[in-house]
């Protein structure tokens, strides 16, 4: 099928073993001398080798390996490849895929030089594409380049690439939903040309990855070859219109917007692919609000712009350097009676769009990220990027039709709103902290049961837990019973409980990680307690391991002795990682500040098993017998309640009765489902 496209791409092989046809391919082409470009991943996967196999042929080989297994396609990597560029090279070949793959066709174009790819996950459409997704002075741009001369798709590799990789390959092509739809809004309104065969093809695509996503899981060679050739397909699209227009609108204007923002705020951004899966649901979501929206609007309608003065402020304040080019981009601003003129044709094309939820299925079944907390986006982020995204480029999409209608921070809201509400439609079990969460030090919050009995009402359930290790489980059930919050045993967990469930798991497998019954516990007397009724032995020399907990009676002398046998090489424990601990009129030094004491002293660090660990998150799944997905942290920490969810199925929400104000979150490696000044505001969403 690809012949007739090799006026685009010269050469395309999709099969199991095409790795093997590589150096064949080179001698016919009558390549001398090439640069093989990968990263350390890539290099593992395929790219040692294909350049042992193009170096066994007698070709002059060239090795370029980018230090991190995730380059940024930035001016710094643009810089370490075309420093590896010499004049005699007369073909670069990248092993990878994203930006291992558009970095390449950067440098190549630039340098007069052919590239060609070998594809190491199906994880986006960029492979055929004419033009390279960039990080420029910070701001995400696809500046034109040219397409490889050849594609190299094995699928014996494709197929065993993980499976967050397969997904952004889904949610790349998943997006061609909202881009067709929003090509299809400009040349309603603005006249853009849309070519049938140009259009076929992305539809074909799409086809193809739609029908096969349900079983992309088992990794079928022939599901996995109908996907990567979609892929091509939708690159293949880009080049012949000279344009992404047929394949990026509003999902990818959200999604290169998200990933700018969380570069310049330190974070590690998602896969390009599941950025554009998400913003596929949320231009859904806009679609679908729209056609709410749009039939009441009539030519009295009032509409809400930002100033100018104050959108210029915010642009210069998100896209730095970049701000200018953003602002002089002179997208079309269309009076409200040409939109209702319009109307029922933007209606329509907002009908011919499948649900949110259709798409939320498809990416949730692959286990890729369908909530914004799910890839530490903040709602801030959320929001600036409706506001402030719809300028990054001259082309009209959904966003600017918002702009025009005056409802783009009304949108904001509806967005931010629906994943709200959709983030605990499947839970069954609310884990809820206790300490600033149910109650603040000996104080009940007045709304707790009331809230209790809401949850009771509504037919879900609740369990206790708490990173509190100061205490014992007698203590706490005493405590909330006198607070007049009946509970049971079987409802209570506490820190200790999961690394004690650590040690005899580890004892029982005869693991060397645990190998005596002498524990030295820095730690109240209730978690000395606990060790000794588990069958430890408490001892202060020669310890088999070490044990750190919140100690309020923690002296010189204690933490002297602990510093000692974690220097000696003994095997340490943290309990929890909580540096706080909410008191009335304030905090108290928490277990997590102890350790950081340890760790200045020593350098070690000690493996924590209370929230955020995993070893919390698995052995409540065990205890309770919920799902992940079934599970929602509910407490006032971002580091331990919020984060704990953090990379999984489980839903979170903050409370702000407790550790952590409303300013906390702006710089926040984790981000709540849904942030609620306390329980019984949170019962508004059940």
């Amino acid at each position: 099928m690809w012949e007739k496209y090799s006026h685009v791409i010269p050469h395309i092989a999709v099969d199991s073993g095409v790795i093997n046809n590589i150096t064949g391919w080179v001698l016919s082409g009558k390549y001398k001398s090439l640069l093989v470009v990968s990263d350390p991943y890539t290099y593992r996967v395929a790219g040692e080798r294909v350049a042992g196999l193009l170096t066994d042929a007698g070709i002059t080989v060239s090795e370029l390996c980018f230090p991190s297994e995730e380059p940024v396609p930035d001016e710094q990597s643009i810089g370490f490849l075309t420093a590896a560029y010499t004049a005699d090279i007369d073909l670069i070949l990248g092993v990878g895929s994203g930006t291992i793959n558009d970095v390449c066709t950067y440098v190549s174009s630039k340098g007069g030089c052919p590239s060609a790819i070998v594809a190491t996950a199906p994880s986006m459409d960029g492979y055929a594409s004419l033009g390279s997704a960039m990080l420029l002075e910070g701001v995400k741009v696809t500046p034109p380049t040219q397409c490889p001369v050849a594609i190299f798709c094995d699928l014996d590799i494709l197929t065993q690439a993980p499976l967050h990789m397969l997904a952004a390959g889904l949610g790349d092509m998943l997006g061609k939903i909202t881009a067709l739809a929003d090509w299809r809004l400009a040349h309603l309104l603005a006249g853009e040309p849309m070519p049938e065969d140009i259009v076929s093809i992305v539809k074909d695509a799409l086809d193809r990855v739609t029908e096969g996503a349900p079983r992309l899981t088992g990794r079928d060679p022939s599901v996995i070859k109908s996907i990567t050739g979609g892929l091509i397909l939708s690159g293949i699209a880009m080049s012949l219109y000279k344009d992404s227009r047929p394949a990026s609108g509003t999902e990818h204007h959200l999604a290169h917007f998200w990933e700018m923002r969380m570069i310049a705020e330190g974070k590690k951004p998602a896969l390009h692919g599941l950025k554009v899966g998400l913003a596929t649901i949320t231009g859904l979501v806009m679609w679908k609000e729209l056609a709410k929206v749009l039939p009441a609007i009539n030519s009295n309608s009032k509409v809400n712009k930002t100033p100018r003065s104050d959108y210029e402020k915010d642009i210069h304040r998100l896209y730095g350097r970049s701000a200018a080019s953003v602002l002089k981009t002179q997208n079309p601003d269309y009076p409200l009676e040409y939109i209702i003129k319009n109307r029922n044709a933007i209606l329509k094309i907002a009908d011919s769009l499948p649900e949110p939820e259709v798409v939320t299925k498809l990416l949730s079944d692959v286990s890729a990220p369908v909530f914004p907390s799910e890839i530490n986006l903040s709602n801030e982020t959320l929001r600036e990027s409706i506001v402030y995204s719809r300028d990054r480029k001259k082309v009209y999409t959904l966003l600017q039709l918002l702009g025009d209608i005056g409802c783009l921070e009304d949108f904001a809201e509806r967005v931010k709103q629906y994943f709200a509400n959709k983030a605990l439609a499947g839970v069954k079990c609310f884990v809820l902290d206790m300490d600033g969460t149910v109650y603040l030090s000996d104080r009940v919050f007045p709304y707790t049961e009331k809230f209790l009995k809401h949850i009771n009402d509504s037919g879900m359930d609740y369990i206790f837990y708490t990173n509190n290790s100061s205490q014992n489980t007698a203590y706490y059930l005493n405590k909330l019973n006198n607070m007049g919050i009946p509970v049971t045993k079987d409802k209570l967990f506490i820190s200790t409980h999961v690394l004690l469930s650590f040690l005899e798991k580890n004892r029982e497998n005869q693991s060397p990680v645990v190998s005596g019954m002498n524990v030295f516990v820095a730690g109240t007397k209730a978690l000395r307690d606990d060790f000794a009724a588990a069958g430890y032995i408490l001892t202060d020399s020669n310890p088999d391991f070490a044990v750190l907990g919140f100690d309020r009676d923690m002296d010189y002398k204690r933490l002297t002795l602990l510093c000692d046998f974690v220097r000696a090489g003994v095997p340490y424990y943290g309990v929890h990682i909580d540096y706080n601990c909410p008191v009335s009129g304030g905090f108290i030094p928490d277990c997590g500040s102890l350790a950081a004491a340890v760790t200045a002293s020593t350098g070690v660090t000690p493996e924590f098993f209370g929230k955020p660990s995993r070893y919390t998150l698995d052995y409540i799944i065990k205890k309770t017998g919920y799902r992940e997905n079934e599970l929602c942290f509910v407490g006032d920490r971002l580091y331990t309640d919020i984060a704990i969810a953090s990379g999984t199925k489980a839903r979170s929400v903050l409370v702000l009765s407790g550790e952590t104000g409303l300013s906390d979150l702006q710089d926040s490696e984790f981000v709540p489902d849904i942030t609620v000044n306390d329980l019984s505001a949170l019962m508004t969403y059940l």
